[in-house]
């Protein structure tokens, strides 16, 4: 596997490729198999590199809360690396797919060159906006906005994902989901294709819907 591909490395010489590629471990994972538990103490960086995956919580009734959903290239829960703190959450795989383990105690050394502590930071930031995205949706919109900024902001995303994923996501019974898209099709915005939903007028949204 050729590591410059994947924007954390991007920039390092081959001399500091050939050196972390001794402290990665190529993991492929299965559907809904665990990336890491809650609580966890944390000792590798998680590379994204092919599938997706989800972090979540479980609530007292064993039901999944989930929290952020990743797709490839993504770094998943670094912050608690570099907190030093258990893992805040549970993360497990949406599909089959690659996760690269990099030993963060080895890696630390190599966050000085090229721009890894940019790109690490850029990926902070990140999850820094969608977090304050989801605290935005969940207590400011109401549930047929916070759908139709969802597909508005995620089109590819909301056309892979199934119902029942995109109401976990969104923190809505499916149920409620169903009727909410419904209205979506009546207006032209959606509509089946298949077993799946595909976005026929994205822009169509604004014109409905405001936040």
């Amino acid at each position: 596997m050729d590591i410059k591909n994947y924007f954390l490395f991007k920039n390092l010489d081959d001399n500091d490729l050939k050196e972390i590629e001794k402290f990665i471990i190529v993991k492929k994972l299965k559907k809904d198999e665990i990336v890491f538990f809650e609580k966890e103490e944390p000792s590798y960086l998680h590379l994204l590199v092919e599938g997706s995956a989800r972090v979540y919580k479980v609530d007292n009734k064993g039901n999944e809360l989930v929290i952020h959903k990743f797709h490839p290239v993504s770094l998943i829960a670094e912050l608690a690396n570099f907190e030093k703190m258990p893992y805040p959450a549970n993360c497990a795989m949406d599909s089959d797919g690659i996760i690269l383990k990099i030993e963060f105690e080895k890696f630390k050394k190599f966050m000085q060159k090229g721009d890894v502590c940019m790109q690490i930071m850029s990926s902070l930031l990140r999850k820094m906006r969608y977090l304050d995205n989801v605290i935005q949706n969940n207590l400011v919109l109401d549930t047929e906005t916070k759908i139709a900024k969802f597909i508005y902001d995620n089109p590819l995303i909301f056309e892979d994902l199934k119902q029942h994923s995109i109401a976990k996501l969104l923190h809505i019974k499916p149920e409620t989901l169903s009727r909410k898209l419904k209205k979506l099709k009546d207006l032209g915005i959606i509509e089946n294709r298949g077993s799946k939903l595909k976005v026929i007028d994205k822009e169509k949204i604004k014109e409905y819907f405001s936040w």
